[in-house]
């Protein structure tokens, strides 16, 4: 008797919560080719990565083995299958890879890569179950997620990169219902992630105290920053997840001191064609481009 584990894993990097699923399909297949047993297992996790769904897939489907065996794994990602076989080493994500050698000793494993959506039945009912558990957890963030008060004013923040003259240039419509007013600027060797937050701070800068506001942005690393990052940061003195500085920290800090007080929300939005508020900040940061 020899088991296959088919193995995939799905996360929406473009959601707030960053929500992920994976899947794996355990089989027992006898002598003669023939299917003796099968049994799906899956779960998720927000704040993820694809990596370490794929990952995990796998560390779940050993784990589901209660003896040592001969197994062949069959996955679609080539991060994991590099690095279980020894071609590439560990850089990222070593706690998982520490949890996949462990349940790995036992057993003598055969790797097999296959293409995703290539057509491979057990493959894409891996996919099938790995999203779904991914859906799961986005629909239970979502349904939870703050409304945007009537009253509250809305930003849109736009920013673009010109890799020629090194510069960034930041625009936003400020809409507060009856009225609207646009602010932009430009900003020399500065890369568009810090232009987004110096954009958001010169915004904030602009309004009067205490008052709700609504941030779109079209840069999800600020709305990560602030809806989920920002807590763990200071806790963790200004350290990331794996122990690295935190990039931009003074600006970081001058937004929550900014924020303090008032109701601020930050919405990352993947979609913005069919937004005027974008629609005119792409106009403005070419405009300002254009000028510098």
């Amino acid at each position: 008797m020899r088991i296959t584990i088919y193995t995939d894993g799905a996360c929406d990097i473009h959601a707030e919560n960053r929500p992920g699923g994976w899947a794996a399909i355990l089989q027992a297949v006898g002598e003669n080719g023939d299917v003796n047993k099968e049994r799906e297992i899956s779960g998720g996790a927000e704040n993820t990565t694809n990596n370490q769904m794929e990952l995990k897939a796998v560390i779940e489907g050993l784990g589901a083995l209660k003896e040592p065996t001969e197994v062949t794994i069959f996955t679609d990602s080539r991060y994991v299958m590099d690095i279980a076989t020894g071609a590439k080493k560990v850089t990222r994500n070593k706690s998982l890879w520490q949890e996949y050698y462990r349940n790995a000793e036992r057993h003598e494993i055969d790797w097999k890569y296959v293409a995703g959506h290539s057509g491979n039945v057990l493959n894409e009912r891996c996919d099938r179950l790995a999203v779904a558990e991914k859906n799961k957890l986005a629909v239970s963030k979502s349904a939870t997620a703050d409304p945007i008060p009537n009253e509250a004013l809305k930003i849109y923040l736009s920013t673009r990169y010109s890799g020629k003259g090194k510069l960034t240039a930041w625009a936003a419509l400020i809409d507060d219902g009856a009225d609207q007013k646009e602010i932009c600027g430009s900003l020399l060797n500065t890369n568009e992630m810090e232009g987004t937050l110096i954009g958001a701070i010169n915004c904030l800068e602009s309004l009067p105290a205490a008052q709700d506001v609504v941030i779109f942005t079209a840069q999800e690393y600020l709305s990560k920053g602030m809806n989920q990052w920002l807590n763990g940061w200071i806790a963790k003195r200004w350290k990331t997840r794996s122990g690295e500085t935190v990039k931009y920290r003074k600006h970081w800090e001058r937004l929550r001191q900014l924020t303090e007080g008032c109701r601020v929300q930050f919405r990352f939005v993947k979609s913005r064609d069919d937004i005027p508020g974008f629609q005119r900040g792409k106009e403005l940061t070419a405009e300002v481009l254009n000028r510098a």
